[in-house]
């Protein structure tokens, strides 16, 4: 017996199916196995391995591992998934994640850097592809790709920066559709990675630069007569001592103030829109700067401060599939099976924040709680399984309101 259709899990399968319906899923079997797992992994309490989903879910352990070594195409789902919910201003943002992982037969295991501990250690790595919605200020999953270990790459005669740079440009057609910017930290700040970025993605890097980063300022003045190559360069930008009458300043607030400049960078081989920020707290000087730049010379040098700025969403994405969807929890050593993982647990999280975040007005919104989603979806899986066994019919006025009340116990927010 199953509860009425203003269940918290109705609104997530509607939405699964429709974008199924959109991207031409039209397998029954493959479709029901799919929108199960998705409220599985907003269900489940516990280890997220195959015995734990079988203990909660309707399939065999057997099952769940042959469909996980199916596959599935995630980046046409959330492709669509953030068409129909994120509105037209996004940005894309990648990001690696540092996942622990053990076991002699895994694969790709290797040293990776840990953010969170400050230094490689054993495991392995995804590579996450995402959106983040400025107006919402929030970023959904598009695709996450395993990191090969160190010995695979040089065996095929790549750096890690080639490889983070090849999932760009493998999905520019994808990518192009959804934004012209993509957003990442510090680290990708190098000439290998902006140049396959740029020229054969298509697409516009938002980046941040060291602060001892070397920068000429553009030559502006008259040309001088007679032969020889025009000049280029006016000297070199000292950032500890920077000249504020060559930039323009631009924006002016509380948290910060911002200077723009078109100039040119060493590291890069080629010319940046720079915004130069400095950092305020309630309009009083803190005495702390950062450097954020862009390809694009047209941008202006507020919204590269800002794009910047809500890259950072994706971090939140990954904290919430590592804490509520059981991104770490994989005890497979299929690279297949580890890659449907780990895109099941980031599109569970995107599928809530859709179903259950961005469906409301903005007024009507409080900060997204993952932790109430999934406290509703297992109150609602708990509550069926009682209804089946007993008997219990859940359309009775005298049943309604105490069914309701099981369904909010324990949230945070009833």
């Amino acid at each position: 017996m199953r509860l009425p259709t203003n269940d918290a899990s109705s609104k997530s399968r509607a939405l699964a199916e429709t974008i199924l319906d959109k991207i031409g899923v039209t397998s029954k079997p493959g479709r029901k196995f799919f929108i199960s797992i998705l409220h599985l992994f907003l269900a489940l309490r516990g280890r997220f391995t195959f015995k734990g989903m079988e203990r909660y879910g309707s399939y065999s352990e057997k099952s769940y591992r042959l469909q996980f070594e199916k596959g599935f195409d995630f980046l046409q789902f959330n492709l669509e998934l953030s068409k129909q919910h994120l509105s037209g201003h996004c940005i894309l943002a990648f990001d690696p994640s540092y996942l622990p992982k053990s076991g002699k037969k895994t694969p790709h295991l290797d040293k990776f850097w840990s953010g969170c501990l400050g230094k490689a250690v054993k495991g392995i790595e995804i590579g996450g592809l995402g959106v983040v919605d400025i107006e919402h200020n929030t970023a959904f999953s598009l695709e996450a790709v395993q990191t090969p270990c160190q010995a695979e790459l040089t065996a095929k005669g790549q750096s890690l920066v080639d490889h983070y740079a090849k999932i760009i440009t493998d999905r520019k057609a994808e990518l192009q559709a959804i934004s012209r910017y993509l957003a990442v930290d510090g680290y990708f700040s190098k000439k290998s990675f902006v140049d396959q970025v740029v020229e054969q993605a298509g697409l516009h890097l938002i980046s941040k630069l060291r602060k001892d980063a070397n920068l000429k300022y553009l030559y502006k003045g008259p040309k001088k007569p007679g032969r020889g190559r025009p000049k280029r360069f006016d000297g070199k930008i000292y950032l500890a001592k920077l000249d504020k009458r060559r930039f323009k300043k631009v924006h002016q607030d509380e948290e910060a103030i911002i200077y723009e400049l078109i100039c040119y960078s060493v590291g890069l081989g080629r010319d940046i829109k720079l915004a130069y920020v400095e950092f305020l707290d309630e309009g009083k000087a803190t005495g702390r700067h950062a450097l954020f730049y862009a390809t694009d010379l047209t941008l202006s040098s507020y919204c590269i401060y800002r794009y910047y700025k809500a890259r950072f969403q994706i971090e939140f994405l990954f904290r919430d599939a590592k804490q509520h969807t059981g991104l770490t929890h994989s005890q497979s050593r299929s690279e297949n099976k580890l890659h449907f993982h780990f895109n099941t647990a980031l599109t569970a999280v995107g599928v809530a924040k859709a179903a259950h975040y961005l469906k409301l007005d903005k007024e009507d919104r409080q900060a997204f709680s993952l932790s109430d989603i999934k406290t509703a979806y297992f109150n609602e899986l708990m509550v069926d399984l009682f209804l089946s066994n007993f008997q219990i019919d859940p359309n009775l006025e005298k049943n309604k309101s105490i069914i309701l009340k099981l369904l909010n116990f324990g949230k945070i927010r009833a």
